[in-house]
């Protein structure tokens, strides 16, 4: 992921088509790299909040990032490029 100091903050009502390229999750929210961005990415829900119960979705070929508000239960997802099944 990029220098943390370069992020920018998007709503998940407004993200969508973002695909991922990678994530990660901190204190201060979830953070996406995305194809085509510099900076990474802070998903923010409608409610205010940046904190998400994140799950990886491996299905038919292609792997989601599949996301849900931790304070109102909002849902969002995201195409993931360059994840693989994990071995099993």
């Amino acid at each position: 992921m990029g220098p943390r100091g370069m992020v920018r903050d998007v709503r998940s009502d407004a993200a969508a088509g973002i695909v991922v390229l990678g994530w990660r999750s901190a204190e201060d929210g979830l953070f996406l790299k995305a194809r085509g961005q510099d900076e990474d990415i802070r998903i923010v829900c409608h409610c205010g909040r940046c904190h998400w119960i994140i799950r990886e979705q491996f299905s038919l070929g292609q792997v989601l990032l599949a996301l849900t508000c931790h304070n109102c239960g909002q849902r969002a997802s995201f195409v993931m490029e360059g994840v693989s099944l994990p071995a099993p």
